[in-house]
């Protein structure tokens, strides 16, 4: 794998982004550190000088000059081990007493550099801090501390985050790098099995570790879009070759009868009679043609666009009051159960539709004396529409079938249809994010709808 690949990836452009991030943060805690650090180091240094030539004011107040100089002398007594140097000069700037004289006759604080030792000429010269006061007598006392440790400390600090720097530039480029190298393996192998979908092999899914990180997460999305273009495509070539299948047969007898009578020596009344037939049979091949592009257009969502508050409980008493009449021609009866100012969202239109298809096909497909029951009942945040009868009902193995396109059962061969009315009341309920669900009404079939969405 190409270093040129790794570093060109967005995986790899984030993580430097992040180290350089990290660096700045690092280096700015560095730098207060340090500086907190040494600013301590020296307050703490002055507060003790400060303390210190205090008490020797204190001692020269009540001593005078002799005790000054008697508590210089003890001080400044290598076994006394002081680390501080202490000087008290005259006017004329003559060290009086202890081992302290390079301080200007100022008071306040004052940076001295101490000699190199003759023993050693190369060594770097001392750093000495002092505090220098001015007392009675035009005396000036002096007590200064070496301040080579805040020096020698705060170069510890930096080395220390220099190392550190270095650590966190190795690390975070080797984890970026790291990083990078898996990012850049994942999307090989969703590259690979994009390709070899374009290539026509639609049953290939990309592959989703274990880890469910975003990367599988979006697999997992498009191997479910896969799912659904896959099974949308399966759904037109089954709509083409049911076309085939069924609109050869009526073109095939329009086609015969209209050669018959272009053969046959017909009277005009005939060829009129001829003519009306064969009108009939192109309208029930240009409605089947109009289901087919109702479906399609209700499975392309675009119908959302229109959803309103519609009441479910007056679109269904509606239906069933327009197909009453229908019913009793035929020696059937339809009850009703519908619960009043059932307010939902959805296509009123389709709607409508939906709740007439299934009522027209409990109509079509059950005998004389039939009891046809619509029922309409929120429960909670859904609604269930159902429609039952004590009809022949469909058998378990067919229930799934019957929302096929085209799809009809033996004994329904002889009425009147196309096959098509159960998809459109599948396509109608998807688009409302309904449910149907066909089950046993002992005796008869029993047609739930579940609507549960509510909202816009």
């Amino acid at each position: 794998m190409k270093l040129s690949n790794l570093v060109g990836t967005a995986s790899f452009k984030l993580s430097a982004l992040y180290l350089g991030l990290f660096l700045c943060s690092f280096l700015a805690i560095g730098t207060t550190v340090y500086w907190l650090t040494t600013h301590s180091l020296e307050q703490q240094l002055k507060n003790n000088l400060g303390s210190e030539i205090a008490r020797l004011q204190s001692e020269y107040e009540s001593g005078g000059l002799p005790e000054l100089i008697a508590e210089i002398n003890e001080v400044i007594d290598p076994k006394s081990h002081h680390l501080m140097e202490y000087g008290l000069l005259n006017q004329e700037g003559q060290l009086v007493a202890g081992n302290l004289s390079q301080f200007e006759l100022a008071g306040g604080w004052q940076t001295l550099k101490l000699a190199s030792p003759k023993s050693n000429p190369n060594e770097n010269h001392g750093i000495l801090l002092t505090r220098v006061v001015a007392l009675p007598n035009h005396l000036w006392l002096g007590v200064g501390h070496e301040s080579d440790i805040i020096e020698d400390v705060g170069e510890a600090i930096i080395q220390a985050f220099l190392w550190g720097f270095v650590l966190v530039i190795a690390l975070g480029a080797a984890g970026g790098f790291y990083i990078s190298r898996l990012f850049l393996k994942k999307i090989d192998r969703i590259t690979q099995s994009t390709q070899a979908i374009i290539a026509g092999d639609l049953s290939h899914r990309l592959m989703v570790s274990e880890n469910q990180d975003e990367l599988d997460k979006l697999s997992i999305l498009l191997n479910r879009m896969l799912d659904k273009i896959g099974a949308l495509i399966q759904n037109v070539q089954q709509v083409s070759n049911d076309i085939a299948h069924d609109l050869r047969t009526p073109v095939s007898r329009l086609k015969f009868r209209l050669e018959e009578a272009l053969k046959a020596n017909l009277s005009e009344s005939q060829y009129n009679a001829e003519l009306a037939s064969a009108i009939t049979e192109v309208d029930t091949i240009l409605d089947t043609f109009s289901a087919l592009l109702r479906i399609s257009q209700i499975e392309s969502q675009s119908r959302r666009s229109g959803f309103k508050v519609v009441d479910l409980g007056d679109i269904a008493a509606s239906v069933a009051d327009a197909l009453g009449p229908v019913a009793e021609e035929q020696g059937k009866i339809i009850q009703t159960d519908i619960e009043n100012h059932t307010g939902w969202v959805g296509d009123k239109e389709l709607l409508t539709q939906l709740v007439f298809n299934l009522l027209e096909n409990a109509i079509l497909h059950t005998a004389e004396n039939a009891q046809i029951l619509v029922s309409l009942k929120p429960h909670g945040n859904r609604v269930e529409l159902i429609v039952a009868d004590n009809g022949p009902g469909i058998a378990d193995e067919y229930r799934q079938k019957v929302f096929q396109r085209f799809y009809r059962l033996d004994q329904s061969r002889t009425t009147p249809g196309n096959g098509l009315g159960l998809s459109i009341v599948a396509a109608i309920a998807d688009l409302h994010d309904g449910t149907v669900l066909l089950s046993d009404n002992d005796p008869g079939l029993k047609v739930a709808v579940t609507f549960c969405n509510r909202s816009l």
